[in-house]
């Protein structure tokens, strides 16, 4: 009688089989920027263990770890299968021998699906030995061992542990609890498939819920209460050791998701808008060169300075703009150098002034040589003035008198009173 049901469970389960098999095929999973060569891998094991080749077994026999079939387990009572396998499929794959006729068939069909998803890849080399024989066995574990190796999988490892023992949640963005929880999930689960292949240590419920809450550096005040609720709730069945319990009890207070904040609305440019003015001087908020930026009053300067400073935004022209601080360095050497220029101006006119002044105070003595009598010397502007001294004096005086003309005619306001320029 224990015959008639393992035959009967077998046969439900081999018809479950040829179903499979008579049904149309699954695609074949694909590489891309986000399926790398490890998911790949990952995804096509499962793919494999679905997909029914000639010899009415799932494909996941040819890829398998080991050759050589092991020592047959005993069956489960009343089952067409062993307690270490669970299954007709998984029997299969398990116990299958490499060295039936129609194993080449399958192992072709292996390669054909790995040749369709590494082309046009950096991975496409790596097969590329095996494409004469179509040996897809050998094709596989090369990808393993080349691109999924110890080496990538301590690299996920450390981006792992990096991300459930650093990364922050505080509240203050776009970015939910849920996302986050998503991800501390993510992480976990990329841990347990790496443990699969290399030797680490994968955090318990306990470590993975400490890990949670010192991550979340939220002031919302619910987020604050909820975590101080699963800090007490310590029990052995309590969310203090469950975390997807702990993540349940979070959810519901995600200030991200319960006050949505918009985005504030893009400010666009008009093309061939009418330049601002300042309201104080009316100077144009517009770039300026050197020369016209130094004929600008002070009031005008600081006006400027204020409406570039409170507009918005990353221009040239603009506070924090990548050419501001040139910009602003050369209009500061130009108003130096024009203030520099007009002191220049203002001493050389001064030290010509003093000099003429120091000449006609030779009118009331008499200089050098032997003046017997008064000489007259002619002054721009028509009047005569006596002159006590030699001729050579009388020449000094009338280039000193010329001088002393050109600039009060050219604004020398203050020159006007000046007495030098008056006979006796």
């Amino acid at each position: 009688m224990q015959w008639d049901s393992t035959l009967k469970n077998f046969e439900a389960q081999w018809k479950a089989i040829q179903d499979a098999k008579d049904s149309d095929k699954a695609e074949t999973p694909m590489m891309s920027k986000t399926v790398g060569i490890v998911k790949w891998i990952e995804a096509y094991e499962n793919y494999s263990k679905n997909c029914i080749g000639v010899r009415n077994a799932p494909l996941a026999y040819v890829i398998r770890d080991e050759v050589a079939v092991p020592a047959a387990p005993a069956l489960q009572a009343g089952q067409p299968h062993s307690d270490v396998h669970g299954s007709v499929k998984e029997e299969m794959i398990a116990r299958l021998s490499h060295a039936h006729g129609l194993f080449r068939d399958d192992n072709a069909s292996v390669f054909d699906d790995i040749e369709l998803a590494t082309r046009g890849t950096k991975f496409a080399p790596t097969i590329a030995p095996f494409k004469r024989r179509k040996d897809g066995r050998a094709a596989f574990l090369a990808l393993k061992q080349q691109h999924a190796g110890p080496a990538t999988w301590d690299k996920e490892v450390k981006n792992c542990q990096n991300f459930l023992l650093n990364q922050k949640w505080t509240g203050g963005t776009s970015f939910s609890l849920e996302r986050f929880l998503s991800q501390h999930r993510a992480a976990y689960v990329s841990l347990q498939r790496c443990a699969e292949n290399i030797q680490v240590e994968v955090p318990n419920e306990r470590t993975r819920v400490k890990y949670l809450i010192d991550n979340i550096q939220c002031s919302d005040s619910d987020v604050k209460a909820a975590l101080a609720a699963i800090k007490l709730d310590d029990t052995p069945t309590g969310m203090r050791n469950d975390f997807e319990a702990a993540a349940a009890f979070l959810l519901p207070v995600d200030p991200v998701k319960n006050n949505p904040k918009k985005r504030p609305n893009a400010e666009v440019s008009a093309t061939g808008a009418k330049t601002s003015k300042g309201p104080k001087t009316g100077v144009e908020l517009r770039y300026y060169k050197p020369r016209e930026f130094a004929k600008l009053s002070p009031e005008m300067i600081a006006e400027l300075k204020e409406l570039r400073a409170a507009k918005k935004g990353k221009g040239n022209d603009s506070p924090g703009g990548k050419k501001s601080a040139k910009f602003r360095q050369s209009m500061i050497k130009a108003c130096l150098k024009a203030v520099d220029e007009k002191e220049a101006e203002k001493e050389e006119e001064k030290s010509t002034i003093e000099a003429i002044c120091g000449i006609l105070k030779l009118r009331s003595s008499a200089v050098g040589g032997d003046a017997k009598s008064p000489t007259t010397a002619q002054v721009p502007g028509g009047k005569k003035v006596t002159i006590k001294g030699t001729a050579d004096d009388v020449d000094r005086i009338e280039v000193a008198a010329t001088k002393l003309f050109q600039l009060m005619r050219s604004g020398g306001k203050g020159l006007q009173g000046d007495k030098g320029g008056q006979g006796n």
